[in-house]
């Protein structure tokens, strides 16, 4: 489950996410998106939770994978940057912009597991 190749997908799903997010929050709230790219604990935190689609897609298969990774990754992106960074914006741009993380990191995972990749 835990291979070499699917936690440097997985690592790689979590940059592209986090490079994703930042510019869904430069669009929509006008922040400069190169801070929030190169922030050492925006990418960690990014990769740390997308190492949570290797189990998923280890146990489950198509669209119940991508709903259950979407969902998990968007929930943990969101209740962290509520509950332990303190993000004070309304509740539905966090769940935006963290699924525009969530969306990508799932994408980049799902179709990196090709084997002919």
């Amino acid at each position: 489950m835990f291979t070499v190749r699917n936690v440097i997908l997985a690592a790689i799903a979590g940059i592209l996410g986090c490079i994703a997010n930042s510019f869904a929050i430069s669009a929509m709230a006008g922040a400069d998106p190169i801070p929030l790219i190169l922030s050492p604990g925006r990418e960690f935190w990014s990769i740390v939770f997308a190492m949570a689609l290797i189990p998923i897609f280890a146990r489950a298969s198509g669209v119940t994978a991508w709903i259950v990774g979407f969902v998990v990754l968007d929930a943990l992106a969101s209740l962290s940057a509520v509950y332990i960074w303190g993000a004070a914006a309304p509740w539905n741009f966090i769940l935006l912009v963290n699924g525009i993380y969530a969306l990508v990191t799932v994408a980049v995972y799902a179709l990196g597991r090709f084997k002919y990749l």
